[in-house]
């Protein structure tokens, strides 16, 4: 039963991982066909195009940190992340296009780790300042549900 339940866990690891890497590909191409004139539309909760994409990239940052911070320090509490206060202060400080450069690198790194990571990393938890104790593997789904949510977005902008 063991085998089957570590083989389900590598199975659903591998499906998360392999979204991870399918979004930032969405995004890439959802970028390069994105008017200049759409990506200043609000299409978000009153944000624009530009920055829920700089807004996705600031997000890669803190969930990097989480990941790294996780599988280094024994339950630690993980950083806060202001999604408002960040869009407001950076989300104009780089183009669409460094903020996508931006997030496909961080992407790149995490995806590293987390390939790297074991079956009992996957299960070592940290403290969210707001949902309380979480596994690796839950904030890692809840990476690619995020990612899944504003593509939808982006994709209302381009209109696809």
């Amino acid at each position: 039963m063991a085998d089957t339940a570590g083989a389900a866990g590598g199975a659903a690891r591998a499906g998360v991982l392999a979204a991870l890497r399918r979004h930032v590909e969405e995004l890439t191409r959802l970028v390069d066909a994105l008017p200049a004139e759409r990506l200043e539309r609000p299409v978000a909760e009153g944000w624009t195009a530009r920055q829920v994409l700089a807004h996705l990239a600031d997000f890669e940052l803190v969930a990097a940190v989480r990941v790294r911070v996780v599988l280094s320090v024994d339950r630690p509490t993980l950083p806060a992340y202001g999604q408002e206060e960040f869009t407001d202060r950076f989300s104009a400080l780089e183009t669409p296009a460094e903020a996508l450069e931006r997030l496909t690198v961080t992407r790149r790194a995490t995806l590293r780790v987390l390939e790297a990571a074991t079956d009992a990393d996957w299960e070592r938890t940290g403290t969210h300042p707001e949902r309380g104790e979480e596994p690796l593997r839950r904030t890692v789904e809840m990476l690619s549900r995020h990612d899944a949510a504003h593509l939808a977005q982006l994709r209302q902008a381009a209109g696809t």
